[in-house]
């Protein structure tokens, strides 16, 4: 349903392997914005559970895709991505189906990108951007650069919103290329060359 991963989609795992969690000497201050210290915590707390665990997270792909949803999923707002994604469509579909297709979209996610994350933990390093947010702002794009292998970087763009006094990730750009509007392609070509019942049957199975 979803394809496998594209280059863009690649920069993103690798993104979040080679975050870590606040520490003396970083890029970002004690004092950074809520956004950056929020994504760098969960994502110091996945890198470290690979680099404890990697032989048993080889091994067993279903403890691997447990730490991600515990770690790494509660940082994304997954029924305002799956609204997204679905556009249109998510104003036609019944609440079960919104329901439905969040949660499928979920596990995909799960599955898809924990062997990734798996094999590119810190194979890359990234450096944050200063965030400067107004009073009271709810809604925030936290910028860094992921500096490759090659000694080229990327640019990535965590769009993120606060949700239930939480901030949590709600769209991702890897050189101006927004991850969401990929997934809306795929998606919604799918949709409307069956149905949505058929594509959100079919992201349950797996297929």
């Amino acid at each position: 349903m979803i394809k496998k991963l594209t280059r863009p989609l690649l920069a993103f795992v690798v993104a979040f392997c080679s975050m870590q969690a606040p520490v003396a000497g970083a890029n970002v201050t004690p004092a950074a914005p809520a956004p950056e210290l929020a994504l760098m915590t969960a994502t110091g707390q996945i890198c470290g559970l690979i680099k404890d665990h990697y032989a048993e997270y080889k091994g067993n792909s279903g403890a691997l895709y447990s730490a991600v949803e515990q770690v790494l999923v509660p940082r994304f707002d997954v029924s305002g991505i799956a609204r997204l994604v679905l556009a249109a469509n998510y104003r036609a579909a019944t609440p079960e189906q919104r329901t439905r297709f969040a949660a499928a979209f979920k596990e995909v996610l799960v599955h898809t990108y924990a062997n990734a994350l798996l094999d590119n933990c810190n194979a890359a390093s990234i450096d944050w951007k200063p965030t400067h947010l107004p009073e009271n702002a709810t809604d925030a794009v936290v910028n860094a650069a992921l500096a490759r292998a090659d000694g080229r970087a990327l640019a990535i763009g965590f769009r993120v919103h606060v949700v239930d006094a939480d901030w949590k990730i709600y769209d991702i750009a890897i050189e101006n290329v927004s991850l969401i509007l990929n997934f809306r392609t795929q998606i919604n070509a799918a949709i409307n060359g069956t149905s949505l019942d058929r594509v959100i049957a079919r992201m349950e199975s797996g297929r």
